[in-house]
């Protein structure tokens, strides 16, 4: 990575596809236990209030069959020993009074005649006994679809026959019609109420869990586009708190490697001008010592010229020490081995680095004199390094 690079995003998008795509997630979910719980509350009702239901049915049909029987004995024409004389009138009504076959008993509990197109029915021996007692009877899980009788009175209050509803399933679903609408009713208004519900849940939900997963987000993305020093509040211990302070380390972690990047391309510049500028001065050095060996050669001077010959040797010997430093990279970082300690005679170091820059001085026309006393100790330090310096 090329510390400075930042590459391109466009977060916002992105991240408003997230929301939205999350939101509906996290509302379908709602949406589906809101639904389930509701309709398994209904459910859970309605099997729950089933007996209940079955005996407020049984009485509702005991009073409908005890008014009938009422008024039968108000319109018919009881005589003294039972019989039960009807008007075709009395009859047209009785057969619109029930979904299902109604039909007329003797005191005995034989059938008479049915109002309406169906046959004669058998009588259950449980609506005789129902019957022989004078009360009204309802039983809607008798064989055959149940039945309902209701005893007709004589004026003396002796029976002298009965009603009898068989079987009740059509009456029976009279009855229920208006439980059942309504509970299809309270199970619509009870769905919709649930997926209202769940859609304001799921948004209030999404605006607070996703808030600082946006938040972390945009600073993940923030990071990738190279700002490393914005950082994520850390509030909380929960899951969200402990990844803020991972997102936050993360960040800091990038943002000193970045930095520690920066830092050694710096001093990699700084090295490369450096040993330039370093290699460059013993080398003229060199050229230079080596004309004047030349020079003193062509004089005759053999003496000056030995001496100039080992002047050069020694300083092609400090560039060789300089260029193997290039490969010793580990100085930088262990400053106790950075120094090669030699033997050093204080007066040839000087001699050698007043003889390197002598002819630079003499092109800039500026007088320059080395006065080296006799007698300098020989020190313990690096040569190469005190030339350089």
């Amino acid at each position: 990575m090329t510390p400075g690079t930042e590459p391109a995003s466009g977060p916002s998008a992105d991240g408003g596809r997230r929301s939205s795509s999350a939101f509906w997630k996290v509302a379908a979910v709602l949406v589906g236990a809101q639904v389930a719980t509701a309709l398994l509350a209904v459910v859970l009702s309605g099997v729950f209030a089933q007996d209940r239901s079955a005996e407020l049915l049984a009485g509702t049909l005991r009073l409908r069959l005890d008014a009938v029987a009422e008024e039968v004995e108000a319109r018919a024409d009881i005589g003294p020993f039972g019989d039960v004389a009807l008007g075709d009138r009395l009859r047209a009504d009785l057969g619109t009074r029930f979904p299902d076959p109604l039909s007329l008993l003797d005191e005995a509990g034989a059938p008479v005649e049915t109002f309406g197109d169906a046959p004669l029915p058998d009588v259950p021996v449980d609506a005789l006994d129902a019957l022989d007692a004078g009360r009204v009877e309802v039983d809607l899980d008798a064989p055959g679809g149940g039945w309902g009788l209701a005893p007709i009175l004589a004026p003396d209050g002796l029976p002298a026959g009965a009603l009898l509803v068989r079987p009740l399933a059509g009456t029976v679903a009279e009855e229920r019609s208006g439980t059942v609408r309504t509970f299809w009713q309270a199970t619509g208004i009870t769905v919709v109420v649930a997926v209202a519900l769940a859609l304001l849940l799921g948004a209030l939900f999404t605006s607070r869990l996703l808030r600082p997963v946006r938040e972390v987000t945009r600073r993940v993305e923030r990071l990738g586009e190279g700002d490393y020093a914005d950082r994520l509040p850390e509030a909380g211990t929960d899951e969200l708190g402990r990844l803020a302070r991972a997102v936050n380390d993360m960040a800091a972690r990038v943002e000193a490697s970045i930095q520690s990047l920066r830092d050694t391309d710096r001093l990699r510049r700084e090295l490369v001008a450096n040993v330039g500028h370093d290699l460059r001065t013993p080398l003229a050095a060199l050229r230079v010592t080596l004309d004047e060996a030349e020079r003193f050669a062509g004089e005759g001077r053999t003496a000056d010229v030995e001496e100039a010959v080992a002047a050069a040797r020694r300083q092609a010997e400090g560039a060789a020490t300089l260029v193997a430093d290039l490969f010793e990279l580990s100085v930088l970082d262990r400053p106790d081995q950075a120094l090669r300690l030699d033997p050093v005679p204080v007066g040839e170091l000087v001699a050698d680095v007043g003889r390197q820059h002598a002819r630079a001085f003499a092109a800039a026309g500026i007088t320059f004199e080395v006065d080296v006393p006799t007698g300098l100790p020989v020190v313990l330090a690096d040569g190469a390094r005190l030339v350089r310096a």
